[in-house]
C-alpha cells in the first residue's frame, strides 16, 4: 500500500485491516509507530540488496581490483534479483521512491549509515577508477546513476505489477536488461 498509494495516504488502521487484524493494536504491538513500521520495511529491502551487493564486490575484490563492469553489476544486479514473497508483486523500489519523496529524512537516518555498506564500497571503487575526474564531477555522476536506477526499477516494478503472471514484454527482454547495465556505465564514465 505504501508503494502503490504513497506514505502519507496509508494509515496504520488500513495496514491492520490489510493484515487481517481488527484494530491497530496488533500493528502497534509488533512495530510501534508508523515510522517504526516504515523503518522495518526500509531495512528489509535494503538489507537484501546490500548483502547481494557486498557479495558481488567481495568476488570482484577476491580476483583483484574491481572493474567498472563489476561495479555496475554491484549497483544493478541486486535490484534485478530482489523478490517478494511468492504471489506478491515486488514493490520495494516504488516504496523507496515514495519514502525518498515524502520522508527523505527517514530514509537517510535509517539506511545511509547502517545498511548501505555495499553501496559505499562500490562508490569508493568508482572514485578510484575515475581518479582523473574532479571529485565533484564523480559525485554528480554517482548521484545521477543512482537516481536513474531508482527511476528505472520503479518503472519496471510498476509495469510488471500491472501484467498478469509471466514475463513483461518489454522489461523481460535481455536487451532491455543489458541496457540498464550499459546506461549506468555510460552515466558513470560519461564517454
Amino acid at each position: 500500500m505504501f508503494a502503490t498509494r504513497g506514505i502519507s495516504a496509508v494509515g496504520l488502521r488500513e495496514v491492520a485491516v490489510e493484515a487481517g487484524q481488527r484494530n491497530t493494536a496488533a500493528v502497534h504491538y509488533h512495530f510501534g509507530t508508523k515510522d517504526d513500521l516504515l523503518r522495518e520495511l526500509l531495512v528489509d529491502g535494503a538489507r537484501a540488496i546490500d548483502v547481494h551487493r557486498q557479495a558481488i564486490i567481495d568476488r570482484a575484490e577476491a580476483s583483484g581490483t574491481p572493474s567498472m563492469d563489476e561495479l555496475v553489476c554491484a549497483f544493478v544486479q541486486p535490484s534485478l534479483d530482489l523478490e517478494s514473497a511468492p504471489g506478491h508483486p515486488e514493490t520495494y523500489h516504488r516504496f523507496l521512491s515514495n519514502i525518498m519523496g515524502e520522508r527523505r529524512e527517514l530514509f537517510e537516518s535509517t539506511i545511509v549509515d547502517s545498511h548501505a555498506t555495499g553501496y559505499q564500497r562500490a562508490t569508493a571503487h568508482v572514485r578510484r577508477l575515475l581518479d582523473d575526474v574532479a571529485p565533484a564531477e564523480i559525485d554528480r555522476r554517482i548521484v545521477f546513476a543512482t537516481l536513474s536506477l531508482q527511476a528505472i526499477f520503479t518503472a519496471r516494478e510498476t509495469a510488471c505489477d500491472a501484467m498478469p503472471a509471466g514475463t513483461h514484454p518489454f522489461w523481460g527482454r535481455r536487451d532491455v536488461t543489458r541496457g540498464i547495465f550499459a546506461t549506468t556505465e555510460a552515466i558513470l564514465l560519461q564517454r
